[in-house]
């Protein structure tokens, strides 16, 4: 007769802990509420560009800047069929925005990138396009190319 208390003791299992993941929030950027106008002054000669121009020069002046959110712009602009232009006299500042000199074909075009108060003290008149998208994105950006607002857009950043 064998007693069962006395026969070979079982280990005892332990479940292993799986220490808890906590997923950190990260930054995501977009490009929204994007407008362009490709010609801002209506009845005037020689104001009228290619959309895909006008993205060739914002893309131009923003491949200088390297912070996520630029680079987000970047892949918009390429998504929209820009290409990336030679420029000069690159400059950022943080209360006025980007300018740069953009050269093509033999012509050099003067591109201004910023804040809606910024650009409307510096070019003529936004077109109602523009104006509207500049009221509806206060926090967004005018491009003014040679004076003349052609777009408007905004970066939005989300946490996920």
């Amino acid at each position: 007769m064998k007693f069962l208390w006395f026969g070979k003791k079982k280990g005892v299992v332990e479940a292993a802990v799986e220490p808890e993941l906590i997923a950190m929030p990260r930054e995501v950027y977009s490009v929204v509420g994007y407008v362009c106008d490709p010609n801002p002054l209506a009845g005037t000669k020689n104001t009228e560009l290619e959309p895909d121009f006008i993205n060739s020069l914002i893309l131009s002046l923003l491949s200088m800047a390297d912070s996520q959110a630029d680079i987000t712009a970047q892949e918009f602009f390429q998504e929209h069929g820009a290409n990336i232009l030679p420029i000069s006299d690159y400059a950022f500042s943080s209360e006025r925005g980007f300018s740069a000199r953009v050269g093509d074909a033999g012509t050099q075009r003067t591109i201004l990138i910023g804040s809606p108060t910024a650009i409307a003290r510096v070019s003529a008149p936004f077109s109602a396009k523009i104006a509207a998208a500049a009221v509806e994105n206060a926090d967004g950006f005018i491009v003014a190319i040679d004076g003349i607002a052609y777009a408007s857009f905004a970066i939005a950043k989300e946490l996920i």
